[in-house]
């Protein structure tokens, strides 16, 4: 299955919104407007695997294997993502750059977003 990059930063965006530091999130209770719930849950499960959230993932007998995962946090790590990639001028900039190539990492669309960021601000402050 593919990673939706899109997908990726609109779900780090809502459980940073909706997560507190005493709750937990099921992603399986997740609704985002333009993406599957295939698309929720997998994004959710690499951004786990990728050490960007903490939780919990369970896979039931008898269910269809699909894992359902409990939100627990943001890990520091994802927290510095997700600021690169908050702004919605900086991540429509990153993903125009990016679209040059077919795949790219989650660390290098952060790399990116960070230099749009630093080339932003160089601008404002007149050294470009």
């Amino acid at each position: 299955m593919k990673l939706n990059h899109n997908c990726v930063r609109d779900l780090l965006l809502f459980i940073e919104d909706n997560l507190t530091y005493s709750t937990y999130i099921y992603v399986n209770e997740i609704q985002l407007e333009g993406y599957t719930q295939e698309e929720i849950i997998y994004s959710a499960d690499k951004l786990l695997d990728a050490g960007y959230i903490t939780g919990t993932r369970k896979v039931f007998l008898g269910s269809d294997g699909t894992p359902q995962i409990e939100i627990k946090s943001i890990t520091w790590d994802g927290h510095q993502f997700l600021d690169n990639i908050r702004d919605n001028k900086v991540w429509e900039q990153t993903k125009g750059i990016l679209s040059k190539f077919s795949s790219v990492s989650i660390g290098i669309i952060s790399n990116v977003a960070s230099q749009v960021i630093s080339n932003i601000i160089k601008s404002q402050m007149g050294l470009l």
